[in-house]
């Protein structure tokens, strides 16, 4: 139930965004935003953004993602590891074809920090929503957290990253929504895959 409620929210987000961007009809709550964002600047934030900005790349968390993969497969097997390679590998190809047919310009600050390619879905919020929404179910699933313990993991970078892009300026609200919502449609993509080849497991275990 859990699985199926947030895909079906996912998929739903993921259909009005989209849509109103499509349409270019987005401006009305991207616009003032940034405006807002742009008037409440400072160096302090800037530089604790610069950094949530850097770290959540997709060029550095989907590498550190298959080190933390290679860990959980060593401690307990194929079925985590699985579920966790998964999430940032469909993510990046989610987020590189979307960009494409949307073909959507950056705001201003994109040329100011030399990001050139086009703006939505912002692939700092998928890949960051698929890698730690995942990690957060399996290591949940796992009892190597609690519940407590997991849904800040899985939600909290994942804030923090798609935020920066939006204060930094390099992309616009919509561009980080429509990311939050493909990456947590992969997410729970990869939480079914993991149930899945969990419970088939643990099956041929009890066989036997």
């Amino acid at each position: 139930m859990l699985l199926t409620g947030v895909s079906a929210a996912a998929i739903a987000a993921c259909a009005k965004v989209g849509e109103d961007v499509f349409n270019h009809e987005s401006a009305p709550f991207d616009e003032p935003i940034r405006e807002w964002v742009l008037a409440h600047q400072s160096s302090l934030a800037r530089s604790v953004f610069l950094l949530a900005t850097h770290a959540g790349s997709p060029r550095v968390i989907i590498p550190s993602t298959a080190v933390v993969a290679a860990w959980l497969w060593r401690r307990q097997g194929l079925p985590i590891a699985a579920a966790v390679v998964v999430a940032p590998a469909v993510a990046s190809a989610a987020f590189l074809i979307a960009k494409r047919i949307y073909a959507r310009a950056r705001p201003a600050g994109g040329a100011r920090l030399h990001e050139l390619t086009y703006s939505f879905p912002s692939g700092h919020a998928t890949a960051s929503a698929a890698i730690f929404g995942a990690l957060g179910y399996v290591l949940w699933r796992e009892k190597m957290l609690s519940p407590a313990e997991a849904v800040p993991l899985a939600t909290l970078p994942t804030l923090l990253i798609g935020s920066s892009r939006v204060y930094l300026d390099v992309h616009w609200a919509t561009d980080v929504l429509g990311g939050w919502s493909v990456g947590a449609l992969v997410a729970m993509m990869s939480a079914l895959v993991y149930e899945r080849v969990r419970t088939n497991t643990r099956h041929s275990a009890r066989a036997w």
